[in-house]
């Protein structure tokens, strides 16, 4: 979730104990976590459309979504749907939005034929730019993306191991170089592992952490700020 002024803008909103086969190991968000302007939909996995996360949220409430996944949001309720692609420049509300590429596997998965262009966005509101990656590997358009002010981006996944198309600590770090945000916040980590494990694994927080060692090393002028999930910080 980004407010910026009281602008809510929610990010493939995820609110739920179970999805499929994971289960989440940290706090299920509160309530209000689900009141926003404007919700933006980064590609079609269930982990990221997912469709009774979306009906916590008001149906009259805007989803700028990948070109393809407009019947999975109006089985979700939604009533304003924008459908996009790359390129794509849209107005919304307070935000200007601006959806960008992303390098990741463009279907739902094995028991749906919908496949949809993964997309990130930069977003603007008020002055105060954000680039929210959803989930993908380094592209070299990256380096067009900024500066920003806050950068959103993915530092891992649900296993103990990712595959193709994902950033993995040390990429993260790379794509702050090539976006040169203000303020970095490592996203996708730390919440869900398959729901057959008994507790938390100890190499939930590990991307995290690695990210951390890595950057101490590193010579690179923004602000990384590590927040455990279900925590928020006041930039």
């Amino acid at each position: 979730m980004i407010d910026i002024g009281g602008f809510r803008v929610l990010t493939d909103p995820l609110l739920t104990n179970r999805v499929a086969h994971l289960r989440r190991r940290v706090d299920t968000p509160p309530s209000e976590t689900a009141v926003a302007d404007l919700v933006l939909i980064s590609h079609a996995h269930m982990d990221h459309l997912h469709v009774p996360s979306l009906r916590r949220i008001d149906g009259s409430v805007p989803v700028v979504t990948p070109r393809g996944t407009a019947s999975l949001l109006r089985r979700a309720g939604c009533g304003e749907i924008v459908e996009v692609g790359v390129g794509d420049r849209l107005r919304i509300g307070r935000a200007d939005i601006l959806v960008t590429p992303a390098v990741h596997p463009a279907g739902r998965g094995p028991h749906s034929r919908i496949t949809a262009e993964p997309v990130g966005y930069v977003v603007g509101v008020d002055g105060v730019t954000t680039y929210f990656a959803g989930d993908t590997d380094l592209f070299d358009d990256m380096k067009r993306l900024g500066p920003v002010d806050l950068a959103l981006v993915p530092i891992w996944g649900w296993g103990s191991s990712i595959g193709p198309g994902h950033l993995d600590p040390e990429r993260a770090l790379e794509a702050g170089h090539r976006v040169r945000p203000g303020v970095l916040v490592p996203i996708h980590w730390g919440t869900y592992t398959p729901e057959d494990l008994r507790s938390a694994p100890r190499w939930l927080a590990e991307p995290a952490r690695e990210l951390e060692r890595l950057a101490a090393t590193s010579d690179h002028d923004f602000d990384l700020r590590l927040l455990p999930p279900g925590t928020s910080s006041d930039l």
